[in-house]
């Protein structure tokens, strides 16, 4: 027991040594009671250890150790773990690690398909007051669109809705698929201010529940169709708009040239598409990959760079009109996403266990950062399938220019 002690010991007061040189004003407190200051005084922040298997992380701490042992409960923070993880990830900590030998072989017996819908539940098919209660009334997850210092999370969701129609051309009539529909918002956004039909795919059973709900309420459900379809079955009907928000990240990058080529075939001529995605701006070593990302907030999720991205759209039959970047609108988002889980933590735990908890708001704080740090970005990116008669010439406007007659 003394032996297990000291080795304790040992990690914390390495672990102390390295923080207290980078000057992050901290206390770590052991299950004994046991004190391991980086200052005299002015501690801003404090870590109590809760399970002695915390002390795993310490051997090799970096982001997935570190965001584990919080996940499992194995330590608590009092203070804003918000800016702690922050100084941490910021200074000490790598959040790549050398994929495994069994993760890199079983791609190759996976079955794309269902691996995607079990991976799409895996994150989506919990219940859907969980994230109404962070998300707000748009149950927008994914980055918003701040168009004043006062804009409310639900304002920056509407902007953002309204941003997308707008650059699609979105007119009466018209017919939009919405690929990855979420919790339906969109569909009902586009639907009732622009007077399109819309088709929404999902995988998620939780989501198309919810989603026809609100459908239903606001009498839409003669303009609104939910579908649990993978995107690869779409068929042969041809739409005159195609939007896709937040879900291609789950693609992948192996199937990605196929994601635009379904696309493609699936409108029409002249038609406009428009894909709202996070991008990454940091190349991963090979064989390396993000732990904590891949083993409990997104599974089979890939970022791909933005320059990545629109080649293949290219060379599957697109051209880019526009690429906008949100990145510092998805740092807002996020706050506000963390701001909201933090405030309404006793409800959030009456609804789904502290590990489920604890898993979302370490993933938002560490986006967070990388948001801040220029890791990640956020692209709209809209293209067009060439008309051969280059007869829809008025869609190479730009969406700024203020003799633009055909937004409203």
């Amino acid at each position: 027991m003394k032996a297990l002690v000291k080795k304790e010991s040992f990690f914390l007061k390495k672990f102390i040594q390295t923080l207290n040189q980078e000057m992050i004003p901290l206390e770590i407190i052991d299950t004994n009671g046991n004190k391991y200051s980086t200052a005299q005084q002015n501690i801003k922040y404090k870590i109590h250890i809760k399970d002695r298997k915390f002390f795993k992380a310490l051997i090799a701490p970096d982001a997935f150790s570190l965001g584990e042992a919080y996940v499992k409960g194995y330590f608590d923070i009092s203070g804003s773990i918000k800016e702690l993880y922050e100084l941490v990830c910021n200074r000490l900590l790598n959040t790549h690690r050398r994929r495994g030998v069994l993760t890199f072989f079983s791609q190759f017996f996976v079955k794309a398909k269902e691996k995607e819908k079990e991976n799409i539940e895996y994150h989506y098919d919990v219940p859907s007051d969980f994230y109404r209660l962070f998300l707000g009334e748009t149950m927008g997850y994914t980055c918003g669109y701040y168009a004043s210092e006062k804009a409310t999370m639900d304002d920056a969701q509407n902007e953002k809705m309204d941003i997308i129609c707008r650059k699609l051309r979105l007119k009466k009539g018209e017919e939009l698929l919405d690929i990855g529909c979420g919790w339906g918002k969109f569909a009902v956004f586009a639907a009732k201010h622009y007077d399109v039909a819309v088709t929404g795919i999902t995988l998620s059973s939780e989501q198309k529940q919810y989603a026809e709900k609100r459908i239903q309420a606001e009498s839409l459900s003669h303009k609104i169709n939910i579908k649990i379809l993978n995107y690869r079955d779409l068929g042969t009907k041809i739409f005159d708009k195609i939007s896709c928000v937040g879900m291609s990240e789950h693609v992948g990058k192996a199937n990605m040239l196929n994601f635009f080529k379904v696309i493609h075939k699936s409108l029409k001529k002249g038609g406009l598409f428009m894909q709202h995605t996070i991008t990454t701006n940091t190349r991963r070593k090979k064989g390396y990959e993000n732990s904590f990302l891949d083993k409990y907030m997104f599974p089979g999720g890939e970022l791909m760079f933005e320059q990545d991205l629109v080649g293949l759209a290219s060379s599957s039959g697109f051209e880019l009109l526009n690429a906008e970047n949100f990145r510092t609108h998805y740092i807002k988002t996020l706050n506000d996403w963390i701001m909201r889980m933090e405030k309404r933590k006793d409800k959030l735990l009456n609804i789904v266990s502290d590990n489920v908890y604890r898993i979302y708001h370490v993933f938002f704080i560490g986006s967070l950062i990388s948001f801040k740090q220029k890791e990640i970005s956020l692209f709209q990116n809209l293209f067009y399938k060439t008309d051969t008669d280059n007869s829809s010439t008025d869609t190479f406007l730009s969406p700024y220019s203020k003799n633009e007659t055909r937004i409203t």
